[in-house]
């Protein structure tokens, strides 16, 4: 495997450093939000300073401990900062060179400015109020904590009329790459989705090879096993414009192939075959935190990430993924050499806390090669 990566890094870095993305152009939705990264103190030192945890299992164990009890949590900010699955993916392409038009809960009457941080690449335009989420991070995962709100007041009606469909229609078409991300949380999902393929879609004229659709459900614990079903639906309806990626984490994985009742298998090419066979696109990846895993129909493929034992940031890694995954298709690397690309933009977002450029992502590659 690691010849493989060194061989891959190779090929990938001659093709990056070619740098053939400026007439690349993508459209993302819905979502916004500003991320409070927080860490939980465990105790303080004498000197003041404080000890945190460090392991989500010890948070949990504290908790369990403290059944009938009350208690007080210190938490630490480690970072404020823009956040939302479309934000932060749309974000890394722009900071990789690609023209990003952003449609988001960016905040009303105007955006917000902290949103003016992002990429010049990003054009943004606000569909409603924005929201806070706070990610209490540990050195192994995290868990983000948020009230909707306004996301729960999104509907197509509302998009339509402060958009309007002439607008709607033009920040789509001729775009390479069609986004929507976070269908869990916003929700009213399925029937954006859905005003899309009604009254978007059949008016604009497609020629030559089909774009890219590319989905992350992300985390749909809350939603049902119907709900689920449901989008996936809305999936291959969207294969009659696109050819459809979509991208979930383990957990994410797991919660999909239960809504397929699809639930025991041996191995992890049998897992995304079978998942593959359950859901109406024509990629499946499946990111995790120390590989990646892809599967087309024909090929494939599972590649080891750039694993960070102390990282910077956790909030955003998978959203850098998926950036990653998607620039790789503007530059035509196969099903391996894409997940490498996608490996290596989380891999250095998680190890610097910024989404790298073109330039960085190949240093990263080329450090990561030698030390391999």
């Amino acid at each position: 495997m690691n010849k493989k990566i060194i061989e891959a890094i190779r090929e990938v870095v001659f093709q990056l450093s070619k740098n053939n993305t400026s007439d690349n152009a993508a459209f993302l939705g819905f979502d916004a939000c500003i991320d409070n990264i927080v860490n939980i103190v465990r105790e303080k030192k004498e000197n003041d300073m404080a000890d945190f945890f460090s392991d989500s299992s010890q948070f949990g164990e504290f908790l369990i401990n403290l059944d009938n009890k009350s208690c007080g949590v210190e938490l630490q900010t480690k970072l404020f900062k823009i956040g939302g699955n479309m934000v932060i993916t749309g974000n890394a392409l722009g900071n990789l060179g690609i023209r990003v038009e952003c449609v988001g809960t960016f905040g009303l009457p105007e955006i917000l400015p902290v949103f003016r941080s992002m990429s010049p690449n990003c054009s943004l335009h606000t569909i409603g109020d924005t929201i806070s989420a706070t990610a209490l991070e540990f050195n192994n995962s995290k868990v983000i904590m948020f009230d909707p709100g306004p996301y729960n007041n999104l509907t197509w009606e509302g998009i339509k009329n402060i958009l309007g469909i002439e607008r709607i229609e033009q920040l789509i078409s001729g775009k390479q790459l069609i986004s929507f991300l976070n269908w869990s949380e916003i929700e009213n999902s399925s029937q954006i989705w859905e005003g899309v393929l009604d009254e978007i879609l059949p008016s604009i004229v497609q020629t030559g090879e089909k774009p890219f659709f590319f989905s992350d459900f992300s985390d749909c614990s809350r939603r049902s096993k119907k709900e689920i079903q449901f989008a996936i639906e809305l999936l291959g309806r969207f294969r009659n414009y696109f050819k459809v990626i979509i991208s979930l984490n383990q957990n994410e994985a797991g919660l999909i192939a239960w809504a397929s009742d699809r639930q025991e298998f041996s191995s992890d090419e049998e897992f995304i075959k079978e998942l593959f066979g359950a859901i109406n696109t024509d990629v499946l990846v499946i990111h995790r935190t120390k590989d990646a895993l892809a599967y087309d129909g024909v090929a494939y493929e599972k590649c080891d990430t750039f694993f960070c034992k102390e990282p910077k940031i956790l909030t955003g890694g998978g959203d850098n993924f998926n950036a990653g995954f998607c620039y790789a298709l503007f530059q035509n690397f196969n099903l391996f050499q894409s997940l490498l690309v996608a490996n290596a933009v989380s891999g250095s977002y998680v190890k610097t806390g910024i989404s790298p450029d073109v330039n960085k992502l190949i240093d990263f590659l080329q450090s990561n090669s030698k030390a391999i």
